[in-house]
């Protein structure tokens, strides 16, 4: 093996430990909110069992005719609503949590024009949607996705208090940002939404005490999806870990 080959190889795997190091660092920071905060997974895990609560008198969990049926049931998507306002101040907490841990502060006035920008791209889209197929509708949601990711980086380092973060920095500086963002935060969101999803299927048609049992579960699943998305996305915009 070559010089220059050796330092590539060098170079690779030093990436793969720096790698490994920040998801295993995310992973046990967000277990620690429980710990050390954890009135942020409460912000969850009690609208979450409220509406559990709401289904199970419903009867939702009779059998998989009975959870279609009530789906929709007003009183369900009321709680349902207070159940992802939870769910998004959870998220934003335990990153908020992990900012100010850090000595960060947020820029609010950054913070709010960076959110008007993210804000745009959507808007912009929703007149296209009816007068184009769905692959193209597609393609072009995902084309503007791509270029509007720097925006969120944007929004995300107003929120984190970084100063020398500029819209110019954000597309020149921002990519490596998005692209650990883009591949850490699915990392622990999607295999905790499966178990989420899969904790109903397994509800249905089971005695009430087990019902109960599977939604207390399925309550702090999604306190930890919370959890995981917030610390993922400090952890992915900072590029490391809270320190111990």
């Amino acid at each position: 093996m070559t010089e220059p080959e050796q330092q590539t190889g060098g170079k690779i795997a030093a990436l793969g430990r720096t790698a490994l190091a920040l998801v295993i660092g995310t992973v046990l920071d967000a277990l620690r909110l429980w710990r050390i905060a954890i009135w942020i997974p409460l912000l969850v895990v009690l609208p979450e069992l409220f509406q559990h609560g709401v289904e199970i008198n419903l009867g939702m969990f009779e059998s998989r005719a009975a959870f279609k049926a009530l789906s929709a049931d007003p009183q369900r998507m009321l709680f349902g609503y207070f159940k992802v306002a939870g769910l998004v101040l959870g998220i934003i907490a335990a990153a908020g949590y992990w900012s100010r841990r850090g000595g960060h502060k947020v820029r609010w006035a950054a913070a709010g024009i960076a959110l008007l920008l993210n804000v745009i791209p959507v808007v912009l889209l929703l007149p296209i949607e009816e007068h184009v197929s769905e692959p193209v509708w597609m393609a072009i949601n995902v084309a503007v996705s791509i270029a509007a990711f720097p925006l969120l980086v944007l929004l995300l380092g107003a929120l984190f208090g970084d100063q020398a973060m500029t819209l110019s920095n954000a597309y020149r500086n921002g990519w490596g940002k998005a692209v650990r963002i883009a591949l850490l935060v699915p990392l622990g969101w999607l295999p905790l939404s499966q178990i989420h999803q899969y904790n109903h299927f397994l509800a249905m048609g089971q005695p009430q005490g087990i019902v109960w049992a599977l939604m207390v579960w399925d309550a702090i699943i999604v306190g930890l999806m919370a959890c995981w998305a917030g610390t993922a996305l400090h952890h992915g915009y900072r590029g490391v870990f809270a320190k111990r």
